[in-house]
């Protein structure tokens, strides 16, 4: 046999070891589903699931792994849903802060031009997977991978007006899919629909009832709320939408309502228990009494918002189509009361950045605390699911001790292949930076 055929044998043999290893004992294969909840934290959750305020996932905890998600400062979301798809720290990366200053003095957002390593998905493409990833931090324009993505541009086309809606389909991959998500967003674009339809709170008229006199637009974050859940209403109709008509092998969203709504919920705490926390936040006096008690009255006030978390990962699971499927749930950070607040960022040096929620299911994964996860740990844990080659260069490692199988692992250094298309785009920067002012993230 010539050497040529034999090496050509060899390759097709190890491939179809490789293909088999990627299939469960029933013939179906591996699928990986992340949902990804920025902000959501067990001290928060845990309160509820006692009180029996979130049934569904309170089993869902007792029959997963799960862990304290540990995280790192600055503890800043473009930074961290970075790590979590690269599986590398911000410093490999390359996307470091929310925004910087170009040398002419113009302030622009970190965006997907900035990235210096592979995401989980141009690898798993590179392995020929396919994925359908929506919504993810710095990824627009959209990676032309062998599946279907939608930028984090895309959810602001259910807040524009008509006229600049046909400019969206730059933020949409494949181009054939933005006709169908147009049609989704005009079923998303009334905001008093909406939060009746997936169950959050009217907070905007909320305040306007505690605070009648104070004008909801000189603060930050509440101030476009209406904005914010439109915009996370769309992402879960495209996302649900998807699910159940494509074909993938892995699938990952991203929604940042319980971020977002964390941000401004110690407004709407009994205004004379907050002006007791809030003195003894500025003069550094909080007892553990009074920040235990602060927590639970936040956690009372998160029900709504954590019921619709509860209600997305059920309607999931519960999904025929993604029997047997890995789901890998998780938020980026929690937050944590300080001096400055109640936030996940700008914290003292000796305050650590909270740590963010992990929930791991699927076939034949041992349920229990897994003793330590970290961020950088989720992108090796996929490659490891899927019996591919882990990244020499990751800074995690898989969690191989909550699976039921083992895997040899192997290395290999994946390498970034830049789209030629993957410029700024003036009008995304624009407002990306609106976005992140509206947070209060940048000036």
């Amino acid at each position: 046999m010539k050497r040529r055929d034999f090496i050509k044998r060899s390759v097709l043999f190890t491939a179809g070891l490789s293909a088999f290893s990627c299939r469960q004992a029933n013939g179906k294969k591996v699928k990986i589903v992340i949902l990804g909840f920025d902000g959501a934290n067990w001290p928060t959750i845990d309160p509820l699931l006692a009180a029996g305020k979130l049934p569904f996932l309170k089993q869902l905890k007792e029959e997963c792994a799960w862990a304290d998600f540990e995280t790192f400062k600055p503890a800043k979301s473009n930074i961290i849903w970075t790590s979590i798809a690269s599986g590398k720290t911000m410093l490999k990366h390359g996307i470091v802060d929310f925004a910087y200053l170009k040398q002419n003095g113009i302030e622009v957002p970190f965006d997907k031009s900035n990235r210096r390593e592979p995401m989980i998905w141009q690898i798993l493409d590179e392995n020929d997977k396919r994925s359908i990833v929506l919504n993810w931090w710095c990824s627009h324009p959209p990676d032309k991978i062998d599946g279907i993505m939608g930028s984090d541009n895309l959810r602001r086309l259910v807040t524009s007006l008509p006229g600049q809606i046909p400019a969206f389909k730059d933020s949409v991959y494949p181009a054939r899919y933005f006709e169908k998500f147009k049609e989704i967003g005009r079923a998303n674009n009334n905001y008093q629909e909406v939060i009746q339809r997936i169950g959050l709170p009217d907070y905007d008229s909320q305040f306007h009832q505690k605070y009648p006199n104070v004008d909801i637009t000189t603060l930050p974050v509440i101030k476009s709320y209406r904005q914010f859940a439109r915009h996370d209403a769309y992402i879960d109709a495209i996302s649900r939408y998807l699910v159940k008509r494509e074909d993938w092998d892995f699938f990952a969203t991203y929604l940042r309502f319980p971020d977002v709504i964390q941000h401004f919920i110690t407004l709407f705490l009994d205004i004379d228990f907050k002006e007791k926390l809030k003195q003894q936040l500025i003069t550094d006096t909080l007892t553990r009494e009074m920040n235990d008690e602060a927590i639970l009255k936040i956690s009372g006030l998160l029900e709504p918002a954590y019921q619709y978390m509860e209600k997305i990962i059920k309607d999931y699971l519960e999904m025929e189509k993604n029997q047997p499927t890995y789901f890998f749930i998780m938020s980026d950070h929690g937050f944590t009361l300080f001096p400055g607040g109640y936030n996940h960022y700008g914290l003292p040096d000796h305050v650590p950045a909270p740590a963010g929620i992990l929930m791991i299911k699927g076939p034949g994964i041992k349920p229990g605390r897994i003793p330590k996860a970290t961020v950088f740990d989720v992108a090796p844990s996929i490659l490891y699911t899927f019996d591919l080659p882990l990244d020499k260069n990751m800074d995690g490692q898989p969690l191989e001790e909550i699976f039921p199988f083992q895997h040899k692992k192997r290395y290999r250094i994946y390498k970034l292949k830049k789209d030629q298309d993957a410029g700024r785009d003036s009008q995304y920067d624009k407002e990306t930076l609106q976005d992140l002012k509206s947070m209060g993230y940048v000036k």
